[in-house]
């Protein structure tokens, strides 16, 4: 089994502001944002690249595979080559990856054909974990589907309002990052909060442009279309090393098999194809070993209507370096070094947004643009952590909205930027 050694002790993934001189040093970055780091993603199995020679190793690449920048470069204006495969999602090239057994088949397929190995979320087991009160340096990374339109008024364009649906329909292969939302877990009352703004660009090109990940764009929100004409990046690391001999475990979620009611087509039910239900959070210890269910759908208060009735989509993860599942007993349990910290996010077309389920926490109905936590007892749905609003989603809470369903978060990831922190737990090492 290979779990990975740089897990810390009970404070694991605080991000304090006690040590000294940490909290001087991490005064002087207040209001930045970090230096663009290599990020590592997958897209959905509707998206182009899909089926074209990934320009590292001449493979084709798949909805499976862990991607990153050619070349494995930092981001940069575009136009830029397609991305390289990072980790494969079967048994190579570059090396063996996470051995999902139906993905030598799903080679070479183009995209709109379901290859039943869509890797739709994605961790490697130490992002922060966020410390109670408010902390600006806590950042929470994300990206949505073609159809998401963003809140209207969101304070730092470009934002997913500007690149979204109602704007230059860009949004399904960039990164956002929230403005001052500092790690919050507030349930609190429904109006958005702080909102958004663009981090990467999908393809580095005007519209918007700045700094790209090689996908392509735009992408614009076509019901019943199998083939996309833009890219959906589908899940997200944006600052742990990548390239051959990647970080493992690598934490991961397969996709479900639930119709999609705005794409009129079903999901690609790779998670079914492969053993598994698509609210399973899976793990790969190391290259090439099989995958195994980590945490079962049914202990982050999923499938309550029965197996693979939801599709988690969007993960971020601090595992406890014990190799096992231990669901959060309360907020900010995981500060102990006894629980893992895991917050995630549902696919629309879940049963529990269908049924306007209530989370087990602010008792509001659950949407696709939430991040959730395992609810603390067990048989109950969801936590809300971090209402979508907050982020600057539209939701169908608060009503504006394009269509009949709140906007879908279908990537995330939280990290905490302070200056000299050299192990990646979140605190100062001087």
């Amino acid at each position: 089994m290979f779990v990975n050694h740089l897990h810390a002790g009970p404070s694991a993934r605080s991000c304090s502001l006690l040590v000294m001189l940490g909290a001087a040093l991490c005064l002087t970055v207040a209001g930045t944002r970090p230096a663009l780091a290599q990020p590592s993603f997958s897209i959905d199995w509707h998206s182009p690249p899909v089926g074209v020679l990934d320009p590292c190793w001449g493979a084709p690449l798949t909805e499976g595979d862990i991607l990153t920048l050619a070349f494995f470069q930092p981001p940069k204006p575009g136009p830029l080559p397609p991305p390289c495969i990072s980790i494969s999602g079967g048994f190579g090239p570059p090396m063996p990856g996470l051995a999902i057994p139906t993905h030598p088949a799903a080679m070479g397929h183009p995209p709109g054909v379901m290859g039943r190995v869509e890797v739709d979320a994605l961790s490697y087991g130490f992002d922060h974990a966020p410390k109670p009160g408010f902390n600006p340096w806590v950042d929470w990374y994300f990206s949505v589907d073609e159809f998401a339109t963003g809140f209207p008024g969101t304070p730092q364009p470009p934002s997913l309002f500007t690149e979204g649906a109602a704007g230059a329909r860009d949004a399904s292969a960039d990164i956002f990052v929230d403005v001052g939302l500092g790690g919050i877990a507030a349930c609190g009352p429904l109006a958005p909060n702080t909102g958004n703004t663009a981090y990467l660009d999908g393809d580095g090109i005007p519209p918007y442009g700045g700094f790209g990940v090689g996908l392509i764009e735009p992408n614009p929100p076509t019901p019943g279309v199998p083939g996309d004409p833009g890219s959906n990046l589908d899940a997200l690391d944006v600052d742990i090393p990548v390239g051959p001999g990647a970080p493992f475990p690598v934490f991961y979620s397969l996709d479900s098999g639930l119709p999609d009611p705005l794409e009129l087509t079903p999901n690609s039910a790779s998670a079914v194809a492969n053993g598994f239900v698509g609210g399973d959070v899976l793990v790969c210890w190391g290259p090439g070993a099989p995958p195994l269910r980590f945490a079962g759908a049914n202990q982050l208060g999923l499938d309550l209507f029965g197996p693979d009735t939801d599709d988690l989509d969007a993960l971020t993860m601090t595992e406890n370096g014990t190799g096992m599942f231990e669901p959060p007993t309360a907020p900010f349990s995981w500060l102990t070094g006894q629980t893992d910290a895991i917050f995630f996010s549902v696919r629309r077309g879940s049963m529990l947004v269908l049924n306007r389920v209530l989370d087990s926490r602010c008792g509001l109905p659950i949407e696709e643009g939430d991040i959730l936590i395992p609810p603390f007892q067990q048989g109950l749905p969801p936590a809300i952590w971090i209402r979508a609003e907050m982020l600057g989603l539209a939701t169908v809470r608060t009503g504006t909205l394009m269509w009949p369903f709140g906007d879908d978060l279908d990537a995330l990831d939280v990290k905490c930027r302070i200056p000299a922190d050299l192990d990646r737990d979140g605190d100062v090492d001087l």
